[in-house]
Order: C-alpha cells, then sequence, then structure tokens
C-alpha cells in the first residue's frame, strides 16, 4: 500500500495531461477488461488484460520503489502492450467480432499506441544516459 501512495503522490506531481492521460488509461483498461471478460469469444483475453494489468502495476510500483519515477517505468508498457497491440491488430484485421469488442479493441488498441509512443521514447532516453527523475519529490 506504501508503494502506490509514494507512486500517486509523484504522479500528482507530473504534468496535468499526463495525470488526465494516466486516468484515461486505467478507465480504458478497466472497462474493456469488463468487456471482454463479457462477451463469448473474449473471455480469455479478458482474464489476460485482468492479469497483466494488476501484474503491470505491481512491477511497475515496485521499480517506483527502487528507482523513482523514471523514464525507465515505461518498459512495463513496452513489454506487456507491444505484443498486445500486434494481437488486437491482428484481430481486428479477421473481423467477425461483436461491434462492442470491436469498438473497445479499437479504443485499447488506439491508447496503447499513443502510450507506447511515449513509453519507446522514454525508455530509449533512459538507455542513453536520461536517468534523471521525471519528478523531484519532496
Amino acid at each position: 500500500m506504501e508503494m502506490m501512495q509514494a507512486f500517486d503522490a509523484d504522479a500528482q506531481l507530473l504534468p496535468h495531461w499526463v495525470q488526465l492521460f494516466m486516468n484515461w488509461i486505467g478507465l480504458v483498461l478497466f472497462l474493456s477488461t469488463l468487456v471482454f471478460l463479457i462477451f463469448k469469444g473474449t473471455r480469455g483475453l479478458g482474464l489476460f488484460m485482468l492479469v497483466s494489468t494488476v501484474a503491470g502495476v505491481m512491477f511497475m510500483m515496485w521499480m517506483h520503489s527502487q528507482m523513482g519515477m523514471v523514464r525507465l517505468l515505461g518498459i512495463v508498457h513496452v513489454v506487456i502492450w507491444t505484443p498486445l497491440v500486434v494481437y488486437f491488430w491482428k484481430r481486428l484485421q479477421a473481423g467477425g467480432m461483436n461491434r462492442i469488442v470491436t469498438i473497445t479493441m479499437w479504443t485499447v488498441m488506439a491508447t496503447m499506441v499513443v502510450a507506447l509512443v511515449f513509453d519507446y521514447y522514454d525508455v530509449l532516453r533512459w538507455i542513453f544516459g536520461n536517468r534523471a527523475p521525471v519528478v523531484n519529490a519532496a
């Protein structure tokens, strides 16, 4: 619980648009997991979304507790979401899904792609030496 509170405290120091986007991501992940769990044919995906989201949050909180709010935290999204975006793209190209599931997949995929642009950029910046904290906690 302390790790989550420390992460949230640092997240409050991020620019407002970043905080809004983080909230959007949380909403999209939560609602899409529900949609995928409800509709036949995507329940496995719903379980994967649930497990990967919980594992991702836990790992990101742990990384934050070890390193602070650094650019490398984006590696969690890079590792989990990159293959998921590829999977969504292939499923969407195959078609034949319920309209709500299709809209949900497009929404999740678009959200993840935008986040991944920032995450890849941040991780590369960290790899190439920009190791300073993104925020300076008090």
